[in-house]
């Protein structure tokens, strides 16, 4: 029976053994922060890059005669499916700090400048966007309103006393600046998609040259010019 015993054993401490290496193959989260169990994994650059480039794709384009300020309906499904491209960019970008993160012992002088460069660079590109594009989207999307009174309903209550009851809604404040900021969004539909994608490649850009220039941190040609 000992022979029993310490087969058993043997065969407890192989699947142990087993299910241990399958938990740390289910994910690269496991190997970096074992102590964590949320099925986080990290975006390196690439993967941003990557994410930036097949967002490209998913801006809303302009037919060749423009967009109608008068047609509110394909004006505000315009501005809505742009500002949910300008929304997951941001999110990208919020994820560079993570991707970048070295402790500050663990980076050279170059690498700093670099860094530097890009964290400016990225800074602006969102600057850009947010400054041509996105008041011109929220004039549109998120007009400001009132919550007015829209009827009062009389009824008696079982005593027969007078009872009011107020319906309220919400109005735009001003109809006609609505309409306005719909015209300006047509009319520059062309240069605010311009705009986007000019930036979007541009943070592309940025990240390959940003990886290059961590390539050759050891060599005096370091230059990140735009």
């Amino acid at each position: 029976m000992p022979g029993t015993s310490t087969g058993t054993k043997k065969r407890k401490t192989e699947e142990d053994s087993s299910t241990s290496k399958k938990r740390n193959t289910n994910g690269k989260q496991n190997d970096e922060n074992p102590e964590f169990e949320d099925g986080f994994v990290k975006l390196s650059l690439q993967d941003i890059r990557r994410s930036i480039i097949l967002l490209c794709r998913n801006v809303p384009t302009v037919p060749e005669d423009g967009l109608s300020g008068e047609d509110k309906d394909a004006i505000r499904d315009w501005a809505e499916r742009m500002q949910a491209v300008i929304e997951k960019f941001s999110l990208l970008l919020s994820c560079v700090p993570s991707a970048t993160y070295k402790w500050g012992s663990d980076r050279s002088g170059a690498a700093d400048q670099s860094l530097s460069v890009l964290s400016n660079e990225l800074s602006m590109a969102q600057e850009q966007i947010s400054s041509a594009c996105s008041t011109r989207l929220t004039n549109v999307l998120a007009p400001v309103v009132d919550l007015v009174v829209e009827k009062v309903v009389t009824s008696k209550d079982e005593d027969g006393n007078e009872v009011k009851t107020n319906h309220y809604t919400r109005k735009q404040v001003d109809p006609q600046f609505v309409l306005l900021c719909c015209k300006i969004l047509g009319r520059n539909a062309k240069s605010i998609r311009q705009v986007v994608l000019s930036n979007f490649h541009k943070v592309v850009d940025v990240i390959t040259d940003y990886e290059k220039a961590c390539k050759k941190d050891s060599q005096h040609d370091r230059s990140l010019a735009y």
